[in-house]
């Protein structure tokens, strides 16, 4: 099994409805899933992420949100990801041990 190493976000702006972080550049793979999760989410008003240029800006992500606290919607998504992969690898790791037979 992989094991995944802490990602080093930054905080880059925050506000009480919003906020921008940055993710490490060679990270921003995350991002498409994260921002479709998030669009999906009734509190979000804006997900999106720019990846600007590659060697000189860090890809960085831009959520608004009503009713509920920016970081407590990002985290919440962050989690349901989280077991959404998990759940894939399992099943995946179930029907390859089949394969050894």
């Amino acid at each position: 099994m992989i094991m995944a190493e802490s990602m080093d976000v930054r905080l880059v702006e925050k506000g009480t409805d919003y906020v921008r972080i940055e993710i490490p550049k060679g990270q921003e793979s995350l991002l498409i899933p994260l921002v479709e999760a998030l669009q999906a989410n009734d509190s979000v008003v804006e997900a999106r992420y720019y990846i600007g240029h590659p060697f000189a800006e860090a890809p960085e992500l831009y959520l608004k949100t009503k009713g509920e606290k920016p970081q407590a919607v990002l985290k919440r998504v962050l989690k349901d990801l989280a077991d959404v992969y998990k759940d894939a690898l399992a099943d995946f790791d179930k029907k390859t041990a089949k394969l050894h037979v």
